[in-house]
């Protein structure tokens, strides 16, 4: 979880209950931690913009999932 203190500080409680109860989000946030483990990496790296887009693409979706139900725009996040 210390992946997601940065970025989603006071929703810690909320990302770990989520995890626990829907198995497709629980395997976003295991990609999102596996990129993160990647960072810091340098500039010049060739996959730092990959990583970053990935990295970018994945938050939105956590964000999705955070979002109360009648908000989600995305249509991606679905907690069964």
């Amino acid at each position: 979880m210390n992946s997601f203190k940065h970025n989603f500080g006071d929703h810690l409680e909320q990302i770990s209950r989520l995890r626990s109860q829907d198995s497709a989000f629980a395997e976003i946030c295991r990609d999102y931690e596996t990129l993160m483990e990647l960072m810091p990496l340098d500039a010049d790296d060739p996959m730092i913009e990959d990583v970053n887009e990935s990295l970018a693409g994945l938050e939105q979706e956590i964000r999705s999932y955070l979002e109360p139900p009648g908000d989600r725009s995305s249509g991606i996040a679905s907690t069964q």
